[in-house]
Parts: structure tokens; sequence; C-alpha cells
């Protein structure tokens, strides 16, 4: 009979399960735990039933859920780190995600952004080895990055960024010691290449657009101002009305609809009402995509990596982008540095676009270019080589902490709901019911990593402690020579007066 192998368990926390639509967060989450499970058993715990709870489960892969708080200030480094970290601590929620992971006891938990920590604090506190993930940056002018990036690093065995960008609030030795750069994937086959040409024509023509027109594409998956939005329509205009070939198309859900439409008034004003179109939400990118003969993406903050840009790229998509974050990393390693463009340059997001946007050869030179580029940069055989070397790079599974534990100190603690207990003194350990050879010695390190709880009781008795019995016998001695001395005092006294 062939041997069954048995796969670690793997505990997934995601900060996010939107209801209807995943963001890019969730999708990129997804498509890591899709090949995650040939290494391990998985179980993805979300806060809410949603999206990418349902979509885990059409891959085979169970979820559970746990409305868990984030913490803001890690992501944003501010002065209310410390503030918000005792919150989380004495969170409700935290019994229930000890009780989960003594319930399923996982080999490893993994932590999706950095914005979530108390599943990672609750893991190390039952020993559990954890990975963190970040997939996005701590912010640089935050007072508080290098506090926030040393909570990550202690409560952390291995530290897994999206990009170099997201890695750089920690130290030289960290980044050697335990980081591990393991960026997206995109995959052809899952872009269905036999599907564009009918999703190209289809788009075009839903806008009033022929194949003659040429399209310039900004995709977000939420509309804000951080993702250049305004800054896209405004380079457009010029190029739009010097060639009335020019199209916009804007891609994305109207988070902040005021903003958006402000936009898109800015095109009507100018008189090219009629050659901007917004879809407002695709569930498969290759519904849009094919329809771009450009993509812009002029993202004004440190992106993690740049999605939008790779899948622009496998769709054989001109990218012109800012320079922000993980972005360069994505256009340096693909060929396109010259395409790179100063944050909020906008002059020079238009020069870039129009050069692309007048010329058919030079756009369907760099599109090709691109195609073979990034998958040979961020393909599915790429990504699976990094994630086979971060798995070489994990720790051993170990017993999860549990029962009497004590560090280099005297003091002997009992752990109960991920939480150490103290012991006042041996007799109220002895009188719990607890043996002195049972206690097990951990590391300090793993000591200091479990909050502390209340302290055990001390037993109940009616005879006094040695000490305190020793303390009486003075007291009563004291008197008695007191009592004594009083009492030849006032015979001295009787006989002078007889």
């Amino acid at each position: 009979m062939q041997a069954v192998t048995v796969r670690p368990k793997l505990v997934i926390f995601s900060h996010l399960c939107n209801d209807v639509h995943a963001t890019g967060a969730e999708k990129l989450l997804l498509a890591f735990l899709k090949e995650m499970r040939h290494f391990f058993e998985c179980l993805l715990v979300v806060p809410q039933e949603g999206a990418i709870a349902r979509a885990a489960l059409r891959e085979g892969i169970e979820s559970a859920t746990l409305p868990i708080p984030l913490c803001p200030a890690v992501q944003d480094g501010s002065p209310q780190l410390d503030r918000e970290l005792e919150s989380l601590r004495t969170d409700p929620v935290w019994e229930r995600i000890i009780d989960l992971l003594q319930r399923e006891q996982p080999s490893y938990v993994w932590v999706n952004t950095c914005a979530h920590p108390l599943p990672a604090i609750a893991a190390k506190a039952l020993g559990i080895p954890v990975v963190w993930a970040l997939m996005e940056t701590i912010a640089e002018d935050g007072p508080r990055r290098a506090q926030a990036a040393a909570l990550i690093n202690t409560y952390s065995d291995l530290i897994v960024g999206i990009s170099e960008t997201v890695l750089a609030p920690f130290s030289r030795k960290t980044l050697l010691s335990k980081t591990v750069v393991l960026p997206p994937f995109v995959s052809l086959r899952e872009a269905e290449p036999e599907s564009w040409f009918s999703h190209r024509f289809n788009v075009r023509r839903s806008n009033g657009w022929g194949e003659y027109h040429r399209v310039a594409g900004f995709v977000a998956a939420g509309l804000h101002p951080s993702k250049g939005l305004k800054e896209f329509v405004e380079a457009m205009i010029p190029l739009a009305l010097r060639d009335p070939m020019i199209r916009m198309l804007i891609v994305g859900n109207g988070a902040d609809e005021e903003f958006v439409h402000s936009c898109i008034e800015l095109a009507r004003g100018a008189g090219l009402g009629n050659r901007i179109g917004w879809v407002r939400y695709a569930e498969k990118i290759e519904t849009i995509y094919p329809a771009m003969d450009v993509l812009v993406v002029p993202s004004l903050v440190k992106e993690g990596f740049g999605m939008t840009a790779a899948e622009g790229m496998l769709f054989g998509k001109p990218v012109v982008a800012f320079a922000s974050g993980g972005l360069t990393e994505l256009m340096q390693a693909t060929g396109n540095g010259e395409f790179l463009v100063a944050p909020g340059d906008v002059p020079g997001l238009a020069a870039a676009a129009g050069g692309l946007l007048a010329s058919d050869e030079w756009r369907f030179t760099v599109g090709g270019r691109n195609m073979q580029a990034v998958q040979q940069a961020y393909g599915l055989e790429a990504f699976q080589a990094k994630l086979a070397k971060l798995i070489q790079k994990l720790p051993d599974p170990v017993e999860q902490l549990a029962g009497l534990v004590r560090g280099m100190g005297p003091t002997v603690y009992w752990l109960e709901n991920g939480r150490k207990r103290p012991f006042p003194s041996p007799e109220s350990l002895l009188a719990a019911g607890f043996r002195f050879e049972d206690v097990r010695y951990i590391l300090e390190e793993k000591l200091v990593l479990i909050p502390p709880g209340l302290p055990m009781e001390e037993p109940e008795t009616d005879e006094a402690p040695p000490r305190r019995r020793r303390r009486r016998k003075r007291r009563r001695r004291m008197r008695a020579k007191r009592s004594a001395v009083k009492t030849r005092k006032r015979r001295a006294r009787n006989r002078s007066r007889g």
C-alpha cells in the first residue's frame, strides 16, 4: 500500500472579504492560495462571508468567519500605534482566535497585510510559526514607521513582501535573515486569449467606438484620488483635442462618485464628453483590457507592486506609469523604464502616452515585447520557483505551547487562552494540583511574546504561612515582655505606697 503524504496545515487570515466584488488584494490572495494548496492543507479565515470565501470554496479551500479588528496605525506608522495595539489585545475576539488555533492545530499561520497584527500575536502566544505577508508599504512619513516594522519583525518567523519596496522599512539584518520577495504572477491561460477579439469588439461598440479609434485606458479596483484618475484625464485632454481618433476608457468602482464625476466633467468641459467611457466593474479582466491600446497607471502613492500594469502587459499593451514604489520595480524588470514618469508629472505622462498612441508600429512592438517580458519575470513558473524557496525557509513545525512553562526566571506560568498566568508561590502551584516535574522550560524570547494574564490564586488554608507565624510569635514575645515590665513597675509602686 502506498503511503499517504499528510500536508502541513496552514491557516490564512485575510483582512478583507467584500460582500459582492473581490478587490485586487483579495484576488491576489486567492491566486496565492490556489498555489499554496499544493503544499498545505489550507483554511482561510475571513472577517465576514463574501466573494473571496465563495471563490475559495469553489477551489476546494474551506473558510471560517471571524471578525477580527484591524490596526491601521501599523500601515500608517501613526502615533496611535501603542493605543490601538493595547485595545486589540483586550478585544473579546482574542479568545476566539486562540480557540480556533487550538482547535485547528496548524503547522503555520499566514497573516495577510501589515494592518492585521492580532492573528500574528495570538499565533506567537501559542508558539505557532508565523508568515507575515506584506502587500503594501508602511507610510514613509509615519512617525512610528520603525516601531511598526519592529512589531512585524517580532511577531513573525518569515516576512514575505510582494516587492522590495514593501520590505524597505526593515533593517539589513532582518532582510538577510527572514524576508522573501514573492511577487504576484500572471497567467496567459487564465486570461483566455481566444476571447480577446470579441471582448474588444463588444466594449468598443457599447461606447460607440470603432476599431480605428485609439483607446487609452485607466483601471483601478476603487477610483480613489490617490490612483491618479484626475491626472489621467488631464494628460489625455490635450492629446484628444489634437487627435480626433483618441478615446478614454475608465474602469473601476466609484468609491468616490463625486470625485469620478468631477474628472469626467473635465473631459466634458473640454468638449470631449462623447469620447470618454466608464465601465464601473469588471469581474473578469479579460473583458476590459483587450479594448485598450495603451494602459496608463498614474498612481500617486507608493504601490506595493502594480498588478494593473502587469495585467496590461500580459494582454500585450504598452504601459505608461508614474514611478511609484513597486511600479518602478515592475516597469524596470520588464524593460519599460523609458515609460516611467515622475509622480504628478502630467505633461510627462501625456508625452509618454502620446508617443505610443501616435504610432501603430511602435505601440504593437512595445505591446508584444511586454507580453513576453512579463511572463518571463512574473509568470506562473517564476512564481512557483520563488514559492518553493519560501517553503524551504520555513521553520520546522512545533507543538503548540500549553500547560506549565517557565523561562530563565523562577516564576512558573499556566498557559490559558493564549495568556500566561503566574503562580504567586510554589504552594499555589501544588495546591492547584500540578507538579514541578511537569514544568516545561522555554526560551525567554518566546515567553515574552505571550501576553500576561491574571495571577493564579493562592491556596486557601486556615494555617498562616511559616514567615507570618514567626512574625506573630515575635509580636507575642514583645507584648509579653512589655506586659512583664509594666507588672514589675506597678508592684514597685504599690510597695512604695505601703
